[in-house]
């Protein structure tokens, strides 16, 4: 007997494709975002991924809404500038959510942006999950309210977040740090290779940051920053790593115009041959900043904002530390050369001391790996949260 295809639509779920849009915001989250999505990927066939993503977010499967590369900005001087272009694409998002209905939001980090996409998505009964909720650890913890109204729930990355969430009685989990778990995940599988040769001493990794006003502000310093250590250094190296989907040719266009010759260093896209290659890494306040800790290698932290936005910052900021290792240990873990401390000299005076003081070098890189390791896991955060995801919004809404 033949049954009717409304019959078969009705009482069969795998017919029906669901729709999920995930918004990242900047390129740390794209990362993020571009794994969730193949995770999630693997938990059906029938689901359909948007975004307000990056590169890395298209690669994985999703179909775009909205580039991040206009979303991107760093500061509250940066963010007055964009204002135009941020309210243009929150109203296109408004549009493709009030049209499309899809069956969860999933939002990234980013709170400026995505509270008024939550806020929306929860008037139309949507669904909204926050997978990397905004630091307010660190900044405006009232921001917690809003969250308790308006998400179902929040997976965090962190181990002491899941404590704060819990106590405000939100719904929370924690599967694991995503960026810990690709590290474990790269290394065991003998995935990083060694950039540079042998008679090159010492490797400097320079990380100057994802943003476009990242790379602007610390693009200058950390070139001086390499010319005091090459003058110390004869035979020093340095690698400059930019992830897929970050523009480097700002920072590129600044070594050409200080004549920096090109066998002095190499420009890759992968930051985990860069830091795996190093002797020490000098890092942006950031995800990055997390990850360079996964290496057992000293770290130097730098950062620099517009004057204006650092004095913002300081207002707002209610922690002692902008590292994020330094955070989870309470401690100075690792030296942190933010705003007028970051100085050409100060970056060389800490790199030379690691290369110099042996003692003083283990005990920094004994303190990162003892901090880093609460973040391993059994689970794999990511199919982890893809699971948790499908599990209860997608097939309950199917």
């Amino acid at each position: 007997m033949r049954l009717p295809v409304c019959f078969l639509i009705k009482n069969f779920n795998f017919l029906k494709v669901a729709k999920i849009l995930i918004i990242s915001g900047e390129p740390s989250g794209d990362f993020f975002a571009s794994g969730l999505i193949k995770s999630i990927k693997k938990c059906s066939k029938n689901i359909d991924c948007y975004a307000v993503g990056g590169e890395q977010t298209e690669s994985a499967g999703a179909e775009l809404i909205a580039d991040i590369d206009k979303l991107s900005v760093m500061g509250f001087t940066e963010v007055l500038c964009k204002l135009k272009t941020i309210k243009k694409i929150l109203n296109k998002v408004y549009g493709w959510i009030r049209e499309n209905k899809p069956d969860a939001v999933i939002l990234i980090d980013f709170p400026s942006f995505n509270f008024r996409i939550a806020k929306l998505s929860y008037g139309l009964k949507i669904p909204v999950i926050y997978f990397i909720p905004p630091k307010i650890w660190a900044s405006r913890y009232a921001r917690i309210k809003f969250i308790k109204k308006y998400i179902k729930f929040v997976i965090v990355i962190f181990p002491f977040e899941y404590d704060i969430y819990k106590k405000a009685g939100i719904e929370v989990y924690y599967f694991g740090n995503p960026s810990y778990s690709s590290y474990d995940e790269e290394v065991k599988s003998g995935g990083v290779k060694k950039i540079g040769s042998k008679d090159k001493y010492p490797v400097i990794s320079f990380l100057p940051g994802s943003r476009k006003a990242e790379i602007k502000y610390h693009s200058g310093r950390i070139i001086e920053s390499m010319l005091l250590i090459k003058k110390a250094y004869k035979d020093s190296f340095f690698i400059f790593p930019f992830k897929k989907g970050i523009d480097s040719s700002r920072f590129v266009s600044v070594l050409k115009k200080k004549n920096i010759p090109e066998k002095w260093y190499v420009i890759t896209d992968s930051v985990s041959d860069a830091l795996y290659s190093c002797d020490v890494i000098v890092v942006a306040s950031g995800t990055a900043s997390l990850e360079a800790c996964f290496y057992g290698k000293p770290v130097i932290i730098i950062y620099y904002l517009n004057y204006l936005t650092y004095l913002m910052a300081k207002i707002l900021v209610n922690i002692k530390y902008v590292g994020l290792v330094n955070i989870m240990a309470n401690d100075c873990v690792v030296p942190e050369l933010i705003e007028s401390k970051f100085t050409p000299g100060n970056v060389f005076k800490e790199v030379d001391r690691f290369l110099k003081d042996d003692i003083y070098k283990k005990s920094i890189v004994d303190k990162i790996l003892d901090t880093v390791s609460t973040l391993k896991t059994d689970a794999l955060p990511l199919e982890s949260s893809a699971k948790l995801i499908y599990d209860r919004i997608i097939l309950k809404n199917n």
